[in-house]
């Protein structure tokens, strides 16, 4: 039998279904907020379901606020959103408090800490890549942040190359990349090479021996005692909690910092100072001077 005909003819048209927002709850660190129009804000999260995602919060920024606090950096918070397919922007819902990390917020050491972790984590994600084993380890490294009281750069220290891992290119610091002997076996004060592109360390037996041409690969790179390997091993290795009681002078921690600096500078090329260091560094200097 044939399709009875219309005016338009017998092709009829089809209802095609329209993508919808999906209402949906995560847990998740803020890392930064700016204004939105007048009275709104648009939130950074990294959360432990999408990665990094941005959102808006109508009225944060009216006195009587229904997000109150929980918009501020380095909060975590229960997420709830309307999330649109195919868009940057997502729309807050409801955000609620799980921990502030009060401790943290009332130091001048431990937030610059805090936000340097946040602003780090902020710099080197893509939007909505989830991992959420780097989301556990930011939210461990605000908690040990906040309940340490010593030793505040080694956790920042430790969440750097921690983080590295996470993301795929931890550094090796465990035998020598050109002969494969144990570091451990050398002396603290030794001298090895780090080689920033390979993320490994050459021991101070291959540096001492003469190059040979097309044989033997190159020794250039970042010179540092073996104790400095050693104290960056433990930092990628050990609980977080334990972090704070690794003992090491402030040399080693002066190399440390750079190393990473300038493995993390090597992944991401775009990556500059991080602003809450050199805010906080500017005021450690006028503390010290007044």
């Amino acid at each position: 039998m044939n399709a009875p005909s219309t005016s338009f003819g017998v092709i009829r048209s089809m209802s095609v279904p329209r993508l919808r927002e999906m209402i949906t709850k995560t847990a998740a660190i803020v890392l930064k907020s700016m204004k939105f129009r007048d009275t709104s804000k648009i939130v950074t999260f990294y959360s432990r379901t999408f990665g990094k995602l941005k959102a808006v919060a109508k009225g944060a920024r009216e006195t009587k606020s229904k997000f109150g606090a929980a918009l501020e950096p380095m909060s975590l918070v229960s997420l709830v959103l309307y999330k649109k397919p195919n868009k940057d922007l997502h729309l807050i819902s409801q955000c609620d408090i799980l921990d502030q990390y009060k401790n943290v917020h009332v130091a001048m050491e431990r937030m610059s800490v805090g936000l340097a972790m946040v602003e780090l984590l902020e710099r080197v994600t893509h939007d909505e890549e989830e991992n959420s084993a780097l989301f556990s380890l930011v939210v461990d490294c605000l908690g040990v942040l906040d309940k340490s009281d010593k030793n505040f750069q080694s956790i920042l220290l430790a969440f750097e190359v921690q983080m590295a891992s996470r993301l795929g290119f931890g550094p090796s610091l465990e035998t020598c990349l050109s002969c494969g002997t144990t570091l451990g076996r050398f002396d603290r004060k030794a001298v090895g090479v780090f080689k920033i592109p390979q993320g490994a360390v050459v021991c101070p037996e291959c540096l001492q021996l003469p190059p040979l041409p097309g044989g033997r690969m190159s020794i250039e790179g970042r010179k540092s005692s073996m104790e400095v390997f050693r104290v960056l091993r433990s930092f990628q290795e050990k609980r977080l909690e334990l972090i704070p009681s690794i003992e090491y002078d402030d040399a080693t921690g002066n190399e440390i910092d750079e190393t990473l600096r300038l493995y993390l500078r090597h992944h991401f090329e775009d990556l500059k100072p991080l602003k809450s260091t050199e805010v906080f560094q500017k005021l450690f200097e006028e503390v010290k001077g007044g």
